[in-house]
């Protein structure tokens, strides 16, 4: 049972929440441990999470599409303040990791005094330097390093999950876009074929072969078909208004989005490796946070150690310029300093505490970030396989429906059937025809959902099995001394 599946992995994942060693190393996470709980697991490869693959994009085959994605990429406001963001934790790694270096100061002092009796006015310039270093004993600050340097990690990990979100919604919406022009033209079709059906009725009319009731029924279809079309045309602004949004256009509805909803040319391999599921973006800045918090744990905990630091400082004095670079009145001194915390009213207990349940909690948060990456993707693959059965029968119950409501025009035209089955049979064209291209779209959008869910395109069992055999040929090379 998949319920089983799960239990297996919330077993493994409260193991981890259960564990407070420090530090936290890939081996304390349940990735690893997951691969026998996917039903549609193979062997991974470690090459296969290295990075985010866009594959997909491009096996769609619209280069328009592609073009518009890359101008998203380059203008959506959204997307840049993630690079922004990226950047400045980037920077506060590098102040966190300049801790571990000492601190060098320069000062440089000019006095003018004067006194009155006797009258003397006398130049006082002073250049001095301090410097102090704190010694890394316990790994307070190294750890304190790593914590930033891990949320440097989550920050690029969160503008690579921005960049594939991104994609896959503009993607989606221009899929939104091509349905909703296609829903259009069909509203402007069943609009012809009304008028067209409304010269009949009156023709059948006007000799006596038809009631009042026929003309005013066919009439009213025909300008409820009118009103449909007015709000088609309004839900396809829209859609295009979204569009634009995201490219940092002006909303003025007039992008065009060319091209036609596309049949997907292959099935989702039956086998997909679990390294699929660990690239994705949003789960590594998960762990990284994870990391982040459990080295900030760690700091908190060695802060109530003893700190071992050494201080310098030097000072040279003289009353003109020239002799300040002479070092015959320098005065400095050196000192080695232990400081140990003995009270502070708890507030360095009680912050390593509360780290260590910022530690717990970020493990809950991985874990739910973990299950809902299973969730997503055994919901899409779910929907593959039902949206795939709807297209099928749809596109089959469209067909028969459009020869229906040419039949059922030709034999209301020769007397041989009611209004009521004309107005019926165009009811159901227009209607399979609409559900039909709803359903396509929902198809091709649910499987730019399914790249999401996996962080990027498919790696099929072939490369997967090509990739396992290239590796143990590489080490039966070095075994026996060749590498290539």
């Amino acid at each position: 049972m998949k319920s089983a599946k799960y239990l297996v992995l919330s077993v493994s994942v409260m193991a981890l929440a259960s564990c407070a060693a420090l530090p936290v190393t890939d081996e304390n996470l349940p990735i690893s441990d997951i691969s026998e709980n996917w039903s549609t697991m193979v062997p991974s490869s470690t090459s296969a999470s290295q990075a985010v693959q866009d594959g997909w994009l491009s096996d769609l085959e619209m280069a328009t599409l592609s073009s518009f994605v890359d101008e998203v990429l380059s203008h959506n406001l959204n997307y840049q303040a993630t690079a922004h963001r990226l950047a400045a934790a980037g920077f506060n790694a590098d102040i966190s990791r300049g801790n571990l270096y000492p601190t060098l100061n320069a000062s440089f002092g000019a006095r003018r005094q004067h006194t009155s009796n006797p009258g003397v006015t006398g130049n006082n310039l002073s250049l001095g330097f301090d410097a102090r270093w704190e010694a890394d004993v316990w790994g307070r600050l190294s750890a304190k390093t790593k914590a930033a340097e891990s949320d440097y990690q989550a920050a690029r990990s969160d503008q690579e999950a921005a960049r594939l979100s991104l994609a896959a919604q503009v993607t989606q919406t221009w899929f939104d876009v091509v349905e909703a022009q296609a829903q259009v033209t069909l509203a402007e079709r069943t609009v012809e074929s009304y008028t067209r059906a409304v010269r009949i009725v009156e023709k059948r009319f006007a000799r006596g072969l038809s009631t009042g009731l026929d003309l005013r029924l066919i009439k009213s279809n025909m300008a409820a078909s009118r009103a449909s079309l007015s709000s088609r045309e309004d839900q396809l602004s829209r859609q295009k208004r979204r569009l634009e949004i995201f490219a940092g256009r002006y909303p003025a509805a007039e992008i065009m989005a060319m091209g036609e909803i596309p049949d997907l040319k292959g099935d989702v391999p039956t086998g997909l490796p679990i390294s699929l599921l660990e690239r994705r973006p949003d789960l590594r800045a998960a762990k990284a946070r994870l990391l982040s918090v459990g080295y900030s744990s760690q700091a908190a905990d060695k802060a109530l150690l003893p700190e071992f630091s050494i201080t310098a400082s030097g000072n040279n004095s003289s009353s003109n310029f020239t002799d300040l670079l002479k070092f015959d009145n320098i005065f400095w001194n050196l000192l080695g300093n232990i400081s140990q915390p003995i009270f502070q009213g708890g507030k360095l207990r009680y912050a390593a505490k509360a780290s260590q349940e910022l530690f717990e909690a970020e493990k809950q948060v991985f874990a739910q970030t973990l299950l809902i990456a299973f969730r997503e993707v055994e919901d899409a693959l779910s929907s593959e396989r039902w949206l795939k059965e709807q297209v099928m029968y749809t596109g089959r119950a469209a067909m028969n429906a459009i020869a229906a409501e040419k039949v059922a025009i030709d034999q209301y035209g020769r007397g041989l059937i009611k209004i009521s089955t004309l107005l019926e049979s165009q009811r159901q064209s227009l209607s399979q025809q609409s559900q039909l291209l709803s359903v396509r779209k929902q198809l091709i959008n649910n499987r730019i959902a399914l790249h999401l869910a996996l962080g990027g395109d498919f790696e099929t069992v072939k490369d997967v099995q090509k990739i396992i055999m290239n590796n143990s040929s590489i080490e039966a090379d070095k075994n026996e001394g060749t590498i290539l």
